[in-house]
This record gives C-alpha cells, sequence and structure tokens, in this order.
C-alpha cells in the first residue's frame, strides 16, 4: 500500500483530490495536513511514498516546505499542486526539487498520471 500526504489548507480541494486519488490509485491511503508545519510535523513522523503539495499555505508556504524536505527527506517525491498558472511556478518547483507541477484547475486530467508516474507502475497494484 502507497502513502500518500496531502499538504493543502483548503478542505474542499483536499477532499477532491482524496476523491481522485481513490480512483486512480485505489490501494492508497492519503493522510492529509492542512499547514506546511503538520506536513513537515507528519514526514517527521511517518512514512510516506509521496507528498503532494500546495505552494500557498497559511505559514510556512510551499517552496519552503519543499526546501525543508529536500533536506531531510531528499529521497521523497513530491508534486506541487497549485492554483497558480504553472509558468513561471513550475520551472520554480522543479528547481527546488519538485518531482512534477500539476495546476488545480487540470487535477482531474493530470492528477492520476502524475501519481502514477511518480510512484511507478507498483502503484496501480
Amino acid at each position: 500500500m502507497k502513502r500518500i500526504l496531502l499538504v493543502d489548507d483548503h478542505p474542499a480541494v483536499s477532499q477532491r483530490i482524496g476523491e481522485l486519488l481513490a480512483t486512480a490509485v485505489p490501494h492508497a491511503e492519503m493522510t492529509a495536513a492542512s499547514s506546511g508545519e503538520q506536513g513537515l510535523a507528519l514526514v517527521a513522523e511517518h512514512t510516506f511514498d509521496l507528498v503532494l503539495l500546495d505552494l500557498r499555505l497559511p505559514g510556512c508556504g510551499g517552496i519552503d516546505v519543499l526546501k525543508e524536505l529536500r533536506a531531510t527527506r531528499p529521497g521523497l517525491p513530491v508534486i506541487i499542486i497549485s492554483s497558480l498558472p504553472e509558468s513561471p511556478y513550475a520551472t520554480l518547483a522543479r528547481r527546488a526539487g519538485a518531482h512534477g507541477f500539476v495546476t488545480k484547475s487540470a487535477l482531474v486530467q493530470e492528477l492520476g498520471q502524475a501519481v502514477r508516474t511518480v510512484l511507478g507502475d507498483c502503484a496501480l497494484a
């Protein structure tokens, strides 16, 4: 079973992403955090196979969280999800160490494929 951490401060978005993941990666377990600080604390306490991270978070923003994850868990894959436009934010996120970038407007079409790609074929098992 794959363990995915979602860090997003919007409950409706978190719920929708959970629904999409249940279809795209049916055997995954999703944990949600509503702030960057909470997400970092969960990563420190638990093992995750993937982090889905919003760029706009209260307090510690997404890029800062990403940089901290790269320092403490360099092998942990991170996909950025954001309402911000892909250009220039995807480049900024990739330079900070993200494995992918999905806009919230494209979640339905792209999130499942991005997660399966990052986790590999075993994500479907």
